[in-house]
């Protein structure tokens, strides 16, 4: 016959590998979610193929959906875990994984906010100047220094107008990457 004690150990332990795998179904959501958001981003995985570039993007609809609601059983369960394990001593191993999943969590945090900062901008320019900074080619396009490769910094030519679509971020700089440009005839 199991005593009183044998059965708090057993229940306690369940509830410790459930908790465990909500955290585990949690950060699999929130990691799918981030990696397919940034692999979305890809202009040659939607030229290739336009279905799977969507599909990139299921799990970070997921992850904003079930995401939440995951954090919320998944606090629940550590809470009602802790109460009942009581005091114990701690442990640096469960520091380390707990600082770690916090710290990749906030990194992923950070970079989604700042990307979603991200502007489009497209239209006809006349390219200001080009420059050569630290081996890095820029076009300055409307007071922005877009990003370039040797090849359409070689082509491009001051004074001339271009139809031009660009990426940057209000809150970093007022560089860009070039995303398309052709001459306007």
């Amino acid at each position: 016959m199991m005593n009183q004690n044998e059965g708090h150990h057993n229940k306690l332990k369940k509830l410790y590998e459930t908790q465990k795998v909500t955290l585990h179904v949690l950060l699999g959501l929130i990691y799918s979610a981030f990696i397919g958001t940034q692999l979305g981003r890809i202009q040659a995985i939607s030229d290739f193929n336009y279905t799977l570039h969507e599909l990139l993007f299921l799990p970070a609809t997921l992850a904003f959906y079930l995401g939440p609601l995951m954090f919320i059983v998944y606090l629940f369960l550590f809470i009602k875990y802790v109460k009942r394990r009581g005091r114990s001593r701690f442990e640096i191993k469960s520091a380390v994984k707990a600082f770690t999943i916090i710290a990749s969590i906030v990194a992923i945090l950070i970079v989604v906010n700042h990307q979603s900062k991200e502007v489009s901008t497209a239209g006809i320019f006349v390219l200001e100047q080009k420059l050569l900074v630290d081996g890095e080619y820029y076009l300055v396009i409307d007071d922005r220094h877009i990003k370039v490769s040797r090849n359409e910094f070689q082509l491009a030519e001051v004074n001339k107008e271009y139809l031009v679509s660009f990426v940057w971020n209000p809150q970093s700089s007022q560089n860009g990457l070039l995303e398309t440009i052709e001459p306007v005839k």
